[in-house]
């Protein structure tokens, strides 16, 4: 029997659940998503799964909104799992020179209809206390936006979808997408060939070597994202706020009721491995590193006990920015990838992005063009301004 599908998609993290789901829910016909190794098992799993919609790019700020909506009202959105959202509130601290650029970014998002605001370094401590602000020139807050869970998230899409027929595969590896006169015929994986008129490849660092088959480029560095975990001392309170630091670049996010996620802010500031995707641990020197910073911003921290360590999967691009919509040098073939340490938040809404590309050839959310594939080739690379010192927030 000839194994054929209308869609294929090829990624199992919350891209390729998130865009399975979403063309599912519209019956796009026959759907087979292929994962190699788990749902979740690559970047998705190891995401901070940060929510916030705090962006220099408008567009970027509109599908972070989609996904707020959905992480929050899960239940009656998907219907099936969960998202493991918890609404703790983002907090922004700023040095002097990014202050201007917050001000402009804060009224785009008030013009959205975000709940945004800027802070004084006094409103910074009302907010949260327990900061020390010495070197805080202003801060920001979205009450509504937190944090989830990336492999529940990528889970819950699977379910979800599989209740509405999609067929998920797990085991077989994509080796790659096959071609006739310029368009998609399927894909060859370890298990033999899928036939299919329409081919999406969401597979993180991997997406590059699939496309470079057919001459598209997709320049992707592999970098290991340090992450530390901490336990508060048991004199610390309550939870705190997801907080992104920028006066020192980092951000602290609150796991369960004791623990807190430490990362980096910089995109490229970890170890660049093209085997990211394989399960390492930090150096100690990088975990100590968060760790003072942490203890510097909350004062009495310097007793938190490093409970254990991890890195997560940054797949980045030249310009920071993702890479998704229609490959047009073979009709039939679309990706998204390259996010940059960023593309959980921006999964639900990435997924409707692509189910609108698939089954309408456009999408009225916002203007992809300026993230298309094509860009690299072009010289043509999408730039955020000069606002922010990295483009951890662009």
């Amino acid at each position: 029997m000839v194994d054929t599908a209308d869609i294929v998609i090829v990624g199992g993290g919350v891209h390729g659940a998130s865009t399975a789901w979403h063309l599912a829910k519209r019956g796009a016909g026959k759907i087979v998503l292929i994962e190699k190794d788990g749902i979740g098992s690559g970047a998705s799993g190891w995401s901070s799964a940060i929510v916030r919609m705090h962006y220099t790019l408008e567009s970027l700020v509109k599908i972070t909104m989609y996904g707020r909506e959905m992480f929050g009202n899960w239940k009656d959105i998907v219907g099936v799992g969960e998202s493991g959202f918890r609404q703790v509130g983002f907090l922004l601290l700023f040095p002097e020179n990014e202050v201007e650029h917050a001000r402009e970014v804060i009224a785009m998002q008030q013009r959205l209809g975000i709940d945004a605001r800027m802070l004084t370094n006094a409103e910074v401590g009302d907010i949260e206390p327990r900061l020390a602000r010495e070197n805080v020139a202003a801060g920001a807050w979205e009450p509504n936006s937190g944090h989830a869970d990336g492999s529940t998230v990528a889970n819950s899409f699977v379910a979800a979808a599989r209740e509405l027929g999609v067929d998920v595969r797990i085991g077989p590896e994509v080796l790659g997408v096959s071609s006739e006169g310029g368009k998609v015929t399927g894909v060859e994986t370890s298990e033999g060939v899928v036939g299919a008129g329409t081919v999406v490849i969401e597979a993180g660092y991997r997406t590059s070597a699939l496309l470079a088959a057919h001459d598209v480029e997709l320049p992707i560095t592999p970098v290991r994202h340090a992450i530390a975990v901490v336990e508060r001392t048991p004199d610390f309170g309550g939870i705190h706020p997801v907080v992104s630091d920028r006066v020192v670049q980092a951000y602290y996010r609150p796991e369960a009721d004791s623990l807190t996620l430490l990362g980096e802010h910089d995109p490229l500031k970890g170890l660049v491995d093209p085997d990211v995707e394989d399960i390492k641990t930090p150096d100690l020197d990088e975990q100590v590193s968060l760790v003072e910073r942490y203890a510097a911003r909350f004062p009495g921290q310097e007793s938190a006990s490093i409970t254990r360590g991890y890195t997560g999967v940054y797949d980045c691009t030249p310009d920071f920015q993702p890479v998704f919509g229609r490959v047009h040098a073979v009709d039939g073939l679309f990706m998204g990838a390259g996010f940059s340490g960023h593309g959980f938040k921006l999964s639900p809404g990435i997924g409707k992005i692509m189910s609108e590309l698939v089954l309408d050839g456009s999408t009225e959310m916002i203007d992809i063009t300026p993230f298309r594939v094509e860009r690299f080739a072009e010289d043509d690379l999408l730039t955020a301004g000069e606002g922010y010192e990295n483009r951890s927030l662009a």
